[in-house]
């Protein structure tokens, strides 16, 4: 910064970085006692550090009376509604997820146990029924994905009719 030159705002730059560094530490509290009269001392003698300090300390000042806009009440419960709708579905397709996993997996001990392993039951039976059970899965989880990926991907999602 050059001295004496002129921002937009009509106020002058201070003598340079460090001294506007050192105006900003000064109006924020930030410098040692030794370090204030410095800046005082400099203050004093610098028109333009004395312009840009005035203009620093109304910017503090405008920016201290800022206050954030509390959004509206009816925005606030649907904001907490969403969430609570997304949690809830959240946890609820987990519970039933470790369940169905549970009896599935207990379905299909049994099965082994009870069906695969039974010699009375002859092999071209055995084998019939495996490939079935395996190709009814396969579909299940084609199914599955599918939907997940149409929902990812639906253009319309957001459009009410």
């Amino acid at each position: 910064m050059n001295k004496g030159s002129f921002k937009n705002n009509g106020s002058k730059e201070p003598c340079g970085k460090i001294w506007g560094e050192r105006i900003s530490a000064y109006i924020d509290g930030e410098l040692s006692q030794d370090e204030r009269h410095e800046v005082e001392d400099h203050l004093r003698i610098c028109p333009e550090c004395r312009s840009f300090i005035t203009t620093l300390e109304r910017i503090k000042g405008v920016t201290m009376k800022m206050r954030f806009a509390d959004p509206p009440d009816e925005i606030w419960k649907h904001y907490w509604t969403g969430i609570y709708n997304r949690i809830e579905r959240g946890i609820g397709w987990i519970f039933f997820s470790i369940g169905l996993v549970i009896l599935i997996c207990y379905g299909l001990y049994h099965l082994l146990v009870g069906f695969f392993l039974d010699t009375d039951i002859s092999l071209y039976l055995r084998i019939g029924v495996g490939f079935g059970i395996v190709g009814i899965i396969v579909l299940f989880v084609s199914i599955i994905r599918e939907k997940i990926f149409r929902n990812k991907n639906e253009r319309y999602k957001g459009v009410e009719l």
